[in-house]
């Protein structure tokens, strides 16, 4: 046969995978919150602060922070750039993360999931909303707001698990995150 015609075809998948595939992977809720505490490691933080309450749970960490190309990185599902950058850069620490799947996983156990990032001059939040992403339909954007960034405070990242669907005993998360 001969070609008549070339054209390309868009490899998709649908946005609740991603979802599930995460639930599948940390079926239990520690697991969502020892996902989060590694990645501070993996950033150089030295120190992590988790609070958990009926209502949210925050972890923040004084590691090295993302700026815009760093942040996008972060939300690239599957991205390899752990692998290839297997080490820190300040301590170099082999890095705990792999497969960029963690963040979506947290959205089994909360409804929103915002992330305030610092890196020198550059501060930023991201605010994924579980109700919003799967309403959006095939956009797979997430609101990012550039802020100013704040010289009081190092650098670092926080991120806020927000309208939780599951429950977190402090007792349990402490022993299965230390």
């Amino acid at each position: 046969m001969e070609i008549k015609e070339r054209k390309e075809l868009e490899v998709a998948v649908d946005k609740r995978h991603i979802i599930s595939i995460g639930e599948r992977l940390y079926t239990e809720s520690v697991e969502l919150l020892r996902e989060l505490v590694n990645n501070a490691y993996d950033a150089d933080a030295t120190k992590v602060h988790v609070e958990i309450n009926p209502e949210r749970i925050v972890v923040r960490d004084n590691g090295s922070g993302m700026d815009e190309e760093g942040l996008k990185q972060y939300f690239i599902i599957g991205s390899d750039e752990k692998v290839i950058h297997s080490r820190s850069p300040k301590f170099g620490r082999t890095r705990i993360g792999q497969f960029g799947i963690g963040k979506f996983a947290s959205l089994a156990a909360a409804s929103c999931f915002e992330v305030i990032t610092q890196h020198k001059n550059f501060a930023a939040r991201v605010i994924f909303n579980k109700k919003a992403w799967e309403k959006a339909k095939d956009r797979w954007c997430l609101p990012l707001e550039i802020l100013e960034p704040d010289h009081q405070i190092a650098n670092g990242t926080t991120v806020i698990l927000s309208e939780l669907s599951k429950s977190f005993a402090f007792e349990e998360v402490e022993k299965r995150t230390n």
